[in-house]
């Protein structure tokens, strides 16, 4: 599934029929209190492992500060303000 092409050793190409994705290995302390609510929610079944929570999590993260960006742009057009 995942292959390397001159990548350094923390990156990888994973080929999915429809498209190809290129990850980083990153390393992250959380609480222990954290990694347990995670691993909750996998074994409910939200989540196939704590590496797809985490993605979601950081997608509904970065998706909220540009919705407040636009939000804080727009108003400024409103008052006028660049």
């Amino acid at each position: 599934m995942s292959s390397k092409n001159n990548l350094p050793s923390s990156y990888y190409i994973t080929n999915r029929g429809d498209y190809t994705s290129v990850t980083k290995v990153i390393s992250v302390k959380l609480p222990v209190g954290l990694i347990d609510a995670l691993d909750q929610l996998i074994e409910k079944g939200y989540f196939q492992n704590r590496s797809d929570a985490i993605r979601e999590a950081i997608r509904k993260l970065l998706s909220n500060y540009r919705e407040m960006d636009t939000a804080r742009f727009d108003r400024g057009l409103h008052l006028g303000i660049r």
